[in-house]
């Protein structure tokens, strides 16, 4: 008898426990609909004017060049890393400019234009004098010094070449003389070299590409220096 009502107990209680639990699964059930369920206050999604689309989903047909212009390569838009007009990337592969040669620039400096020549066809004569200055004696390329007394000049023609010789004396020292000769001739494009000499003389040799003058000089028993001259010049320059 004892066993029989506690039986009876136990499938009350069970019946009371899964009752229970069927109510817990109801109510679990509706919380589950209620969260999945939109909020009241977020309104329906619309693609017209004025309409509020959910997060993350751009408006169809706004930004063309920010939709599908940039993300998938449209008419409108530039391939990622290609170069538009206002871009900074590199250029895309086969798009380089390619710029003309530039032309070297000349180097060395310019060549000098050829000297004038000293003498001129046609030639003098050959020809001598003693205590002056002969005709056709070059006087504008070979000035002797002031005050110097003349003791001889003379000229030689022969083909394209006049040769000249002076023999003169002046109050002057030999190296103002050498400097005398030195200026002039450097002024007309010589450049000058010792030359040989005998003793108790001094000599030196101006050279302007054929063209050639030697001066010799000395100190006489008196003190002035005595120049002798001796030159090859062309009619033509160089």
């Amino acid at each position: 008898m004892i066993a029989k009502r506690l039986v009876i107990v136990g499938v009350s209680i069970a019946a009371a426990l899964g009752g229970a639990a069927v109510v817990f699964d109801q109510l679990a059930g509706a919380a589950d609909i209620r969260a999945a369920a939109p909020p009241d206050n977020v309104p329906g999604s619309s693609s017209g004017p004025g309409g509020t689309l959910p997060p993350g989903v751009a408006p169809a047909g706004e930004g063309t060049s920010a939709g599908l212009g940039t993300e998938a390569g449209g008419a409108n838009g530039t391939s990622p890393g290609s170069q538009g007009p206002t871009g900074s990337g590199a250029p895309a592969s086969g798009q380089w400019e390619v710029l003309p040669p530039v032309a070297a620039a000349p180097t060395g400096l310019p060549l000098p234009s050829p000297p004038v020549a000293l003498v001129s066809a046609p030639l003098p004569p050959t020809a001598s004098a003693q205590g002056k200055i002969v005709a056709g004696f070059p006087e504008t390329a070979l000035p002797f010094p002031d005050g110097s007394v003349v003791v001889s000049t003379g000229v030689s023609a022969a083909d394209t070449v006049l040769q000249v010789t002076a023999d003169a004396i002046s109050a002057s020292s030999q190296d103002s003389v050498v400097g005398h000769f030195q200026q002039k001739l450097a002024g007309l494009n010589f450049w000058s070299e010792p030359a040989p000499a005998a003793d108790g003389q001094r000599s030196v040799r101006f050279v302007r590409g054929a063209d050639s003058v030697t001066l010799t000089t000395s100190t006489t028993g008196t003190g002035s220096t005595r120049f002798m001259l001796l030159g090859n010049l062309h009619t033509t320059a160089g």
